[in-house]
């Protein structure tokens, strides 16, 4: 019995012995599963040696290095098959016929791939990311003396003790050994955002900075679920503190599809409540006629499809009238010295998805207007045979300030030259009025019949005021009593001078002409003293109008320059009547009357021509030309040079001829086979010194001339949608026969257009609206060419843009000879409104109004068959456009 007891005793130790052996090597053999070598050839770790073994393959040295806890690393030479194992590793550099290889930590999670991009991160942060991720590798950067693991080490023990801004420096010097380690990033990431910025230093700005960017590239290299969800959610973070919120948003947003943490999902419905989509701001316009308040949101509405009035009450009531575009709601039909409570219910839409989570209330008092006072004209010329009052319109004043200046006649070409005239002006330019240019002739009140924040018309007496005028301009100044606004804010200004004379001029050969008309009864002024004055205030000449209100002044008075180029001409009359007109202003454009042509000719007159425009290379170009003086008659033996430019500007060569034949002139060119092609010119010349009198281009190319014609012709200008206009084809050879049996093809073009040729000027849809591309649809199954040569077919248009704009339509048709070869012609048709078309036209120049100025524009309502007519209710509104700038550094340079 006791030796059976023995050997059970026996057996049962062994067998203790032998499970114990067997969970070791199940301990070591997971440690090694979780653990796998990642090589580099041609490379070393240097230092941090643990021992070696000689005489071993690359995989025995891989299989040593994963089976002791305490190698890290390890570095294999092929040639001596040495096998140098490593406690920990640095930098790794260059050494031939080695191999370095360090062990790597496989993480549990399943690879989800590569990441995709980011649409919310703009490309200057990635470019910020990259510029972080160098400045870690380059050589400015003092690399760690410690192995990877005392560094580890150093960063852990650091977040353990809170310390973030060690742990920041730690992780640093690791991802500059380890640049593609997605976990590194991470935790550099992680650290660095939870750093405190110092005070009264740029750490503000510099560490949410660096840590988006290491956020950035641990998101690139990290391929896990969890992993890639939290360095998203930092992502968030760090954007958040960089005042980026949609983007945060939409990092927060990502995160939270990856992987649903409740402490990501608290930050994300923090950050949503406090900067999400919601009331910024709100603005009351209380100076116009009819007031009204508009909320800003922080993200664009909803374009279209979504009735904004059903989330806006009044007092709560339904509002008159909600006007809703990009980023603001505005409520009209209100009141002035009125309060109310505007509500925006909860719900309310944007265009990213989101709704406002809560009503919003706003209790507003709407001011009465400002006071203010404006004219109502930018014209300076008041009649003298009519009642002389200037109408001045006003708000809410009971009295207004006026003052009159007066510039003399001989300061006008120093008035004119610079930028005051016809400007409203402020404290600065009544100023250098009064004190350089003019003086002041009369101050006062004037009272008003003042109807509380409606506009009150009321007529200044210019003869009240100034009994007895006197050679000059008149400016009008107009402010509430007791103003104090600054001297740089504009006042009401009115130009005038009290005359019944109207000029008009135009210049010839002759020189000047001047002519003088009563704006009254449009006749003749005979007897008007006329006064040229040049920019120097010189005395350029006088004249004295004839029976027929015409004067001439000599041609060679209107030639000078500098400071003898002349800047006004003034017109008197008796005492009282006197005008002046800027001579430094554009005369009439009357181009879009046919009135463009040929530059006037000098004393000569050159007409050049060639009888073709193309030529090949090789062939002969005939040149011909005529020599006319000022009374078209032929100027006989005068000698012309004509010089032939190849395409390179180079001369080719000059020829000269005698002109014998009635001041006719021909010339032959023989081009050489190798001629250079592209576009050649010739040059006539009566001095080669002098600039040429004519000149005429034309090409030298290798050509194969168009062998067959067509016409294209509608049966109709303008048609409706769904409406057929039929196009009817004339083809033809250039020999003479009919083009029978050729092939067509082509395609309808439409495209939008603000612009309608019966309206000149006048502009036509939303301006805001954004322009689409052209839709091309193939014009299909077009019939062959009959035997006469001619051909019919239908074209309409079923289906028209979504637009506010004209709609054209272009037919383009290609004939095709049997070789293939095409010839194309193209025809424009109308495409009638489907509606009513509102068109706007500014009357003022270069759609530019100075500062306190009056804009004035031209409204007219057109049917769809383009005739004017009335159109009753139509509203209207003027926007201001604002445009905010955002600044951004990309590649060491500012834009925005």
């Amino acid at each position: 019995m006791a030796m059976r007891a023995a050997r059970g005793l026996s057996i049962l130790i062994l067998l203790f012995f032998a499970w114990a052996n067997v969970l070791a090597w199940s301990s070591v053999a997971q440690a090694a599963e979780a653990r796998r070598i990642a090589t580099t050839d041609n490379s070393d770790y240097f230092g941090f040696d643990l021992r070696s073994d000689q005489n071993v393959t690359i995989d025995q040295c891989k299989t040593t290095c994963l089976g002791d806890p305490a190698c890290r690393a390890f570095t294999y030479n092929k040639k001596a098959k040495w096998c140098f194992l490593k406690s920990d590793y640095n930098q790794l550099k260059t050494f031939n016929g080695a191999v370095a290889g360090k062990v790597v930590n496989i993480d549990g999670d399943p690879d989800i791939g590569a990441p995709p991009e980011l649409a919310f991160f703009p490309n200057w942060m990635s470019d910020q990311a990259q510029q972080y991720r160098n400045k870690l590798l380059g050589p400015a950067y003092d690399k760690p003396t410690e192995g990877m693991a005392a560094l580890m080490s150093a960063a852990e023990q650091a977040v353990l003790t809170g310390d973030h801004r060690s742990a920041m420096l730690k992780y640093e010097a690791a991802v500059s050994v380890l640049p593609d380690d997605g976990q590194l990033w991470l935790n550099l990431a992680r650290e660095t955002l939870a750093v405190q910025p110092a005070a009264s230093t740029s750490e503000a700005s510099t560490l949410p900075t660096n840590g988006t960017s290491a956020a950035f590239n641990a998101y690139k290299l990290l391929r896990t679920t969890k992993t890639r969800a939290e360095v998203l959610a930092l992502l968030g973070n760090g954007l958040d503190k960089r005042d980026l919120y949609r983007p945060a948003l939409q990092a927060y947003e990502a995160s939270l599809a990856l992987n649903p943490s409740p402490a990501v999902q608290a930050d994300y419905v923090d950050l949503k409540a406090r900067k999400g989509f919601r009331v910024i701001d709100h603005t009351i316009d209380a100076d116009t006629s009819a007031p009204r308040i508009c909320a800003q949101f922080s993200e664009d509405l909803v374009k279209t499809g979504v009735d904004y009035a059903q989330f806006v009450t009044v007092d709560n009531a339904p509002p008159k009238g909600v006007e809703a575009k990009d980023k603001q709601i505005c409520v009209e039909g209100l009141e002035h010295g009125q309060h109310y409570d505007v509500t925006f219910r909860a719900g309310l839409p944007a265009a990213i998805g989101e709704v406002t989570a809560a009503p919003v209330v706003l209790s507003i008092y709407v001011q009465d207007r400002a006071p203010s006072a404006r004219f109502t004209g930018d014209s300076f010329v008041l009649p003298a045979g009519a009642r002389r009052g200037i109408p001045i319109v006003t708000v809410n004043m009971n009295a207004a300030e006026m003052k009159l200046y007066r510039i003399g006649d001989r300061s006008l070409a120093q008035l004119l030259s610079g930028y005051q005239f016809l400007h409203q002006l402020d404290g600065y330019d009544i100023s250098n009025i009064s004190e350089q240019m003019g003086a002041p002739v009369w101050q006062g009140q004037l009272d008003i019949a003042n109807d509380l924040n409606k506009e009150v018309t009321t007529s200044f007496p210019v003869d009240q005021a100034v009994p007895q005028r006197k050679p000059g301009v008149y400016v009008l100044t107009a402010q509430a009593v007791n103003d104090k606004s600054d001297d740089y804010n504009s006042m009401a200004t009115q130009w005038f001078v009290v005359s019944d004379i109207g000029l008009s001029t135009y210049t010839g050969q002759d020189g000047l002409n001047v002519f003088a008309r009563s704006l009254g009864s449009a006749k003749p002024i005979a007897g008007a003293e006329l006064t040229l004055v040049a920019r120097n205030n010189e005395v350029l000449g006088t004249a004295t109008s004839d029976a027929d209100g015409h004067a001439v002044f000599n041609p060679g008075l209107t030639r000078g320059d500098g400071g003898m180029v002349p800047a006004v001409l003034m017109a008197k009359q008796g005492d009282n009547d006197f005008v002046f007109l800027d001579m430094g202003r554009a005369g009439f454009d009357l181009s879009d009357r046919g009135v463009t042509g040929r530059a006037a000719p000098g004393a000569l007159d050159v007409y050049a021509w060639t009888e073709r425009g193309i030529y090949r290379a090789g062939e002969d170009v005939h040149v011909a030309a005529l020599a006319r003086d000022g009374a078209a008659k032929a100027v006989e033996n005068l000698p012309l040079t004509f010089i032939f430019s190849r395409p390179d500007g180079v001369e080719d060569r000059r020829i000269v001829s005698d002109g014998a034949s009635a001041g006719g002139h021909a010339v032959d060119l023989p081009l050489a086979p190798n001629a250079m092609r592209g576009t050649w010119s010739v040059s006539i010349y009566t001095d080669p010194k002098q600039p040429a009198v004519a000149s005429q281009m034309f090409l030298v190319e290798d050509f194969v001339p168009d062998r067959i014609e067509f016409d294209m012709k509608a049966d109709k200008q303008e048609i409706a949608q769904g409406e057929t206009a039929n196009i009817d084809i004339d083809g033809r050879f250039l020999y003479g026969a009919p083009a029978a049996g050729l092939a067509l093809e082509g395609e309808l073009t439409l495209s939008t257009s603000r612009d309608w040729d019966r309206f000149q000027g006048f502009s036509f849809g939303l301006a805001d609206e954004q322009s689409a591309e052209p839709t091309v649809t193939p014009l299909a199954d077009l019939p062959v060419v009959g035997d006469d040569g001619k051909v019919t077919f239908p074209v309409s248009v079923d289906q028209l843009p979504s637009t506010t704009k004209l709609v054209d339509a272009k037919v383009t048709v290609r004939m095709r000879e049997t070789g293939g070869r095409a010839i194309e012609r193209s025809l424009n048709i109308g495409i009638r409104p489907q509606g009513h078309m509102i068109g706007i036209r500014p009357d003022f120049a270069d759609n530019e109004v100075p500062q306190g100025g009056t804009a004035k524009f031209s409204l007219i309502a057109v049917d769809p068959d383009g005739k004017r007519e009335a159109l009753k209710g139509a509203q209207w509104t003027l926007v201001k456009v604002e445009r905010n700038y955002q600044w951004y550094r990309s590649n060491n340079s500012w834009n925005y």
